[in-house]
Formats: C-alpha cells, structure tokens, sequence
C-alpha cells in the first residue's frame, strides 16, 4: 500500500486547510503520513486515525530556502522527505515555499544520475487532454543542455502518466521561426532538432489554446510568469462570463446554462487540477499553490497516489539515466 508523506505545515492556511485535505484523501483509501507540529495538527483531526509525525520547525515563504533548509532539520518538509528516503512513505506532497521543497527533496532524495537540474512540471487543461509546461519555476536560468533535459524528462513524463506515444515537443517561443528568440532559444532548437525527441519547434504562447504540443518548454523564469497569467486569465474569465450571463440571460435559463458550463469551469479551476510534479529527483514529488483550499489539497494527494501507482519513478528513473 503507498503512503503519501503530506507537509501538513506548508501553505496559508496550514495546517488547517492542509488537514482537511488529508482527511479528504483518506476517505477516499488512500494511506498518509502528515508532517509537522503535532500540538497545531492534532486539533484539526477529529476522529481521523491519520498518524502524525512531529516536526516542529516550519520553513515559512519569505526564509531563505538554502539555508533554512540547512539550519532547520526538524522542519515538515525535511521529514517528509526523509520519510521518503527511508522507504516509510511514496511519495512527498507540499503546499509550501516551493524553493524549500526544491532544495529539500535535492539535499535528501538526491538528484536523478544525469540529471543537471530538476525541473517542475505543471500539467495544464488543453481542448481534449492535458499539456505539460516546464520549467515552471524551478530554475529561473538555464543553459540550452539543460533545456535539452527538461524537453526529454516533459516528454517521459508525458508518456508515462498520460500514455502519450511520442508525446510531442515544442520550445515555448516569441515566433515560429528557427531564427526567433534569444540564444538560449536558438541554440536550444539545434540541440531539440538534433535530438530523438519528438520535436514540432518552436511554439508560442497563443499554442496553449490549441492541440499543436504535449509538451511546452522553457526556463523557470518564463515557465511561472505562463503559469499564473494563465491562472489569472482564466479567472478573470470565468468573472466575466458570469457577469454576462446574469446581466443578459433571460434569469430561468441561468441554472442550465450554468450547469453545462460546469465541466469548463472544473477544467480551469486550480483547486481541482494536480498541483505540479518536481522531475529529476529520486522520489515522487508534488506541490502546489500556498493558497491551496481543502479540495485543491485532497486531489493533489490523488494524483500523487497515482503517480506511484503508475511506476512512474522507475519508468522515468532509467530514461533519464541514459541521457
């Protein structure tokens, strides 16, 4: 049976919202460790039989990610991990400073062989399935070799959790032409175009709406100033469409309007999608917006739970080597 190692200290509203989520996810089957203070996390329990590991020190947003990492050993997210290196959980999840879970899961799960940087991947609506977008926040400059690895790291990832043969590759890009972009870009192109990947070139930012790529790369930097213009985007129209319809629509037809636009609204909702997946460290790890409610919490831990289920590590585990 997989455990998911939950940091119960890591979010806004930790660990409230986090324990709620948690106690979501087991009810659903699904065995979890939380980690952190037990005098903060036990209140919110009620009746769950959830065990808890105590870890009082917490890694908060503004702390430096290094060197809380190194100075606070008995914090959540730390014993997450290490529950993790010693085989008594599968998989870590974490709602907290992502640049702590970053350095924590490379200092004690250490980095896939070959690999030079792991990456996180979100995982994003598309028209008929989903797309994968990384970097999205992990390294904010890179160097082309390493865009190289995150374009063949999205594309096993793709493969494996999505069944995607040959998942196709496209470097998130101001034009389509060859000759677009930075040198980063120019040189990343040759390096994807040499590559056996399943490389379609350059894509742009209007190319999320389409069904033109299963995988868009980019650095860090970029990655996250995508992801959450996408977010922002999407709520503000959902905002506006319902402004819409109240001020225009005849006011029976509301309910049924709205419920058939129910599943477009769950595609583009945060709190239902699967967080993002750290790739290139030697465990499973998920993580997800700090602002994370109870739900966004509970379907985290299940893709986490799938992800495991999935053989994903192993499978991506010796791709990744042969690099």
């Amino acid at each position: 049976m997989n455990t998911i190692a939950v940091d119960a200290m890591g979010g806004d509203s930790a660990p409230e919202e986090i324990v709620k989520g948690a106690i979501k996810a087991k009810n659903l089957g699904i065995d979890i460790i939380l980690c952190g203070d037990k005098n903060l996390i036990e209140p919110f329990l009620q009746d769950s039989q959830i065990p808890v590991v105590h870890y009082p020190e917490v890694i908060s947003m503004d702390d430096d990610p290094a060197r809380a990492i190194r100075t606070k050993k008995n914090s959540s997210i730390v014993g997450a991990m290490q529950l993790v290196k010693d085989n008594k959980a599968s998989a870590v999840f974490s709602a907290g400073s992502t640049g702590a879970s970053l350095v924590a899961a490379i200092s004690v799960l250490g980095k896939i062989k070959g690999v030079i940087r792991p990456a996180i991947a979100s995982v994003l609506p598309s028209i008929d399935r989903e797309i994968v977008l990384l970097d999205s926040g992990a390294s904010l400059e890179v160097k082309p070799k390493v865009l190289l690895q995150f374009a063949a790291m999205g594309s096993k990832f793709a493969e494996v959790l999505f069944n995607i043969p040959a998942p196709r590759v496209g470097l998130l890009n101001n034009g389509e032409e060859s000759s677009k972009g930075r040198d980063l870009e120019k040189n990343t192109y040759k390096l994807l175009k040499s590559s056996n990947l399943n490389f379609i070139g350059n894509i742009e930012g209007r190319d999320f709406a389409t069904d033109s790529a299963d995988v868009f790369v980019t650095d860090g930097f970029t990655g996250n100033i995508v992801l959450k213009t996408m977010e922002g985007t999407a709520r503000l129209q959902q905002k506006m469409i319902k402004k819409s319809f109240i001020e225009n629509l005849f006011k029976p037809l509301l309910l049924p309007v709205n419920k058939a636009l129910k599943p477009v609204k769950d595609r583009l909702d945060p709190d239902k999608t699967n967080g993002a997946y750290l790739l290139g460290v030697n465990g499973v790890v998920t993580i997800a917006h700090g602002s994370s409610s109870a739900e966004a919490v509970m379907n985290s831990i299940i893709f986490s739970n799938k992800t495991v289920e999935s053989g994903f590590i192993s499978k991506f585990t010796d791709t990744i080597s042969e690099l």
